[in-house]
């Protein structure tokens, strides 16, 4: 399996121990010293993931630490809270480009190569168990990225075709790059469009990526066109998790839509996810 060549991690950054042992100012004080490091390593993704790699494992863990990270979101007002959405967002994105050039570079070979793949795994388990046994004859992911690795592993989970639907395109050229190299041009295919307008009458589920907005116009417009029938997929994040991602808000929801159950993240994961259904109203 290929693994990405990076710095030694700085395990001796403060609050990296398996116990937090800190009250939330120092916490604070921890967190906004790994943004200056963040904001310095724009341009060096091997500093900055190292950097993103603590605010990580900071950041990503169990319900017991509940009280402290809530006492630690109200010290971040909110446009502190949208610098480090945005730096996340930058991170992310370049660590899948990166692994589009590796793939048609030759250096890996394989979607497992992928190194957020184990966590994308655990995530589509807990997606695919909302559905509660029902089997997606065509499902559309909205807003998948230069790296569709949500395509990819709820493809092989469901086995029925997936559609990806994505804004950029330069995204949409790697990723049908990818789909190309790793032979799955027969069972998911990437399509250039705005989750805002495009008609989801044939899809029997969407799924809606986190990173994919403005959120609200997006799930006004899937009430618009989308089957009576139709299961929704909305991604979000919570607690801590919001360092990382801005969560989708109850105003993002139309009140047509009703949120039948939420399988939320666990220990080094990032991403909730909600089952969202027609309401009989």
């Amino acid at each position: 399996m290929y693994v990405e060549t990076l710095p030694a991690q700085n395990l001796s950054v403060p609050g990296l121990s398996a116990r937090l042992g800190h009250k939330a100012d120092n916490l604070a004080t921890i967190v906004r010293d790994i943004r200056r490091r963040l904001d310095g390593s724009i341009g060096d993704f091997p500093q900055m993931h190292m950097a993103m790699r603590d605010l990580e494992r900071l950041l990503l863990r169990g319900d017991e630490y509940r009280d402290e990270f809530n006492r630690l979101l109200k010290m971040f007002p909110a446009h502190e809270m949208d610098h480090f959405n945005n730096l996340y967002c930058y991170w992310e994105t370049q660590l899948e480009k990166r692994f589009v050039q590796h793939l048609e570079q030759g250096v890996c070979r394989h979607v497992v190569d992928y190194p957020l793949y184990a966590r994308f795994e655990r995530l589509i388990e807990r997606e695919v168990s909302l559905l509660d046994g029902y089997q997606p004859r065509r499902l559309l992911f909205i807003g998948s990225g230069p790296m569709p690795i949500t395509a990819f592993c709820m493809q092989h989970r469901i086995d029925a075709p997936v559609d990806c639907l994505e804004r950029s395109p330069e995204a949409v050229a790697e990723s049908r790059s990818v789909i190309d190299i790793l032979g799955f041009r027969d069972k998911i295919r990437v399509i250039t469009g705005l989750g805002e307008s495009v008609d989801v009458e044939d899809y029997d589920v969407v799924l809606v990526a986190l990173l994919a907005k403005p959120k609200k116009l997006i799930l006004e417009n899937l009430l618009r066109t989308c089957r009576r029938d139709v299961k929704i997929i909305c991604r979000t994040s919570e607690g801590s998790r919001c360092f990382v991602y801005e969560p989708t808000t109850t105003d993002d929801i139309p009140k047509s839509l009703k949120v039948v159950r939420t399988e939320r993240a666990g220990i080094d994961d990032t991403i909730s996810s909600s089952l969202l259904i027609r309401s009989n109203s």
